[in-house]
C-alpha cells in the first residue's frame, strides 16, 4: 500500500512540475475540438403553430485556427462538425376535433442530423504559455441536414411532413464567448427552417434561435 501511495505521489508531483515548465511556442495554434449543448426556439411562428416540449441541440466538431497577427491573439477559424437538432411544436389550426374526426394532433417532433461548417473571427487573450484565456468569437455557420426524422402523435397515423417542408440548407450568425473551456454560445438563423407545403394555407417561415454552452476541450 505504501508503495502505491509513493508511486501516486511521485506521478502527481511529476505532472505538477511538467505544468510549471511550459515551453513558449511563438507559433502556437488554437486548433480546437468543440462540444455544444443548446436550447433552441423558433421565431416568427404563425398563430396556428405553438412550440411545445424542450427543443434542444447537441454538436461536436473541430476548428482549424489561422492567426492574423504576430501575437496570435486574433485569427480566423474554419471548422467541420456534426449537429443533432430536435424541435417540438403543435398545429393549433388542426387541433379542433369534429364529432366524426379522430385525427386530432397531440404533439409532434422534427429531428435533424446535420453537417455544419462554422467560420469564426477569433479575438482572445491567449499567449504562448497561457492556455486559459478570454475569448470572443463572432462568426457565421452553414449547415446541411442529411437526415430528417419526423413524428406526430395522434389517434390516426399522420406525418408532420404533410404540412411542413424542412429546408435542408441552413445558415446564420453565431457567437462564442467566455473563459477557458466554459463559453456561452448563441446562434440566430438567417434562413427559414421550415416552409409550408403547397396545399397548406399557412405562412410557415420560422427562424431558429439557439442559446447554450460550447466547450473547447483541446
Amino acid at each position: 500500500m505504501k508503495k502505491v501511495l509513493f508511486i501516486l505521489l511521485f506521478f502527481t508531483s511529476y505532472l505538477h512540475s511538467q505544468n510549471d515548465t511550459i515551453h513558449a511556442d511563438d507559433n502556437y495554434l488554437e486548433d480546437q475540438i468543440y462540444v455544444s449543448f443548446v436550447y433552441q426556439t423558433l421565431l416568427s411562428l404563425p398563430d396556428e403553430i405553438s412550440q411545445t416540449g424542450f427543443s434542444y441541440g447537441v454538436g461536436i466538431g473541430f476548428i482549424k485556427d489561422f492567426p492574423l497577427n504576430k501575437p496570435r491573439n486574433k485569427g480566423l477559424g474554419f471548422g467541420l462538425g456534426y449537429n443533432y437538432n430536435t424541435h417540438y411544436f403543435n398545429f393549433t389550426e388542426f387541433n379542433t376535433p369534429k364529432e366524426d374526426d379522430k385525427s386530432v394532433i397531440e404533439s409532434n417532433r422534427v429531428g435533424m442530423h446535420t453537417v455544419e461548417l462554422p467560420i469564426e473571427f477569433r479575438f482572445r487573450t491567449s499567449t504562448p504559455t497561457d492556455y486559459k484565456f478570454w475569448r470572443f468569437y463572432p462568426g457565421f455557420k452553414i449547415s446541411y441536414a442529411f437526415s430528417i426524422n419526423t413524428n406526430l402523435k395522434q389517434s390516426e397515423d399522420f406525418d408532420v411532413e404533410e404540412i411542413i417542408e424542412v429546408n435542408k440548407l441552413q445558415y446564420g450568425l453565431s457567437l462564442s464567448t467566455g473563459y477557458n473551456q466554459w463559453n456561452f454560445y448563441a446562434y440566430y438563423g438567417l434562413s427559414d427552417l421550415y416552409n409550408e407545403k403547397e396545399d397548406v394555407h399557412l405562412d410557415i417561415s420560422p427562424n431558429e434561435l439557439k442559446l447554450g454552452l460550447i466547450f473547447y476541450i483541446l
